[in-house]
């Protein structure tokens, strides 16, 4: 039997699916996050882990499974590099690719769109007609990653910042946000030292649990921010518009009303798309 094996890995967690060309069976899985930038050890760790197991899960041999791995960080070439030499597991055939280019195929089932992926960080991609692949944003928490969840618990922490400075009482959003990373310069200092991209994230729900008018302001930023992303990647095309990740629900009310207009709900997910991404590599090899 052939295998088609897909993990979609990124700042918070990686989930896997396995599908039997055959029997149409599926197995699926999850692990910890699988971002190269920000911890790629771990990332290697567990992608192996969860690939293994999604294997054993079916009892199927590695050297029958063609996998596309989809994650956060691959379009640094270092990293995607240093990857490629550590995968260990004999595939069939592999390749690695960033999750937004899984998200991508998967938005429209390999059908021509324009997708904006709003998750711990955010970027945005442009599937055309002749099949050329074009992405914006993306830089990553350290310059950019507009409007994501990294960068929204960001801005949470810096008016935190700000309200201690000015030594005036904390409104319920900040107090939540303050219990997480600290009401102080000795809690703050060591959380700031050692908080990363994923840190920072994990902050972003509180945004859409206090309204107040802190929360308002943040939203409408964060619209802005995913509504230039989204103009970038359309660049004035007459394409469907699909918001992805963990965020895009909050995000879709505060887009301008001419993306509104192009939204469309997605086909399918990240998973869905390396499938296809998977059966092409499978086809071609």
């Amino acid at each position: 039997m052939r295998y088609l094996l897909t993990l979609d890995g990124g700042g918070t967690k990686t989930d896997g699916l396995l599908l039997c060309q055959q029997s149409g069976q599926r197995w699926t899985a999850r692990a910890g996050a699988a971002q190269l930038t920000n911890d790629f050890a771990a990332a290697i760790h567990h992608v192996r882990e969860l690939s293994l197991q999604l294997c054993q899960q079916a009892n199927a041999r590695p050297a029958d499974v063609s996998a596309i791995f989809g994650l956060a960080g691959a379009g640094n070439p270092q990293l995607a590099e240093a990857f490629n030499q550590a995968q260990q597991i004999p595939f069939a055939h592999w390749l690695l690719t960033t999750d937004a280019r899984t998200s991508l195929y998967g938005a429209n089932l390999g059908q021509p769109v324009v997708v904006v992926a709003i998750g711990t960080g955010s970027v945005g991609m442009r599937l055309q007609q002749d099949g050329t692949e074009h992405q914006v944003g993306g830089w990553g928490f350290g310059i950019g990653d507009e409007g994501g969840g990294a960068w929204l618990g960001q801005q949470l922490v810096r008016q935190l910042l700000w309200q201690l400075d000015w030594q005036r009482p904390l409104s319920p959003l900040l107090t939540a946000v303050s219990q997480q990373c600290g009401a102080n310069t000795e809690q703050l200092l060591p959380w700031l030292k050692q908080a990363n991209a994923s840190d920072f994230a994990k902050l972003a729900p509180l945004i859409y649990h206090y309204q107040d008018a802190l929360s308002q302001q943040l939203q409408q930023q964060q619209g802005a921010a995913i509504s230039t992303l989204a103009k970038c990647a359309l660049n004035q095309q007459n394409l469907p518009l699909v918001l992805l990740g963990g965020l895009a629900t909050h995000c879709q009310p505060w887009l301008c009303d001419n993306l509104q207009a192009q939204l469309q709900p997605a086909r399918g997910d990240a998973l869905a798309g390396g499938l296809v991404l998977a059966a092409k590599l499978a086809a071609s090899s």
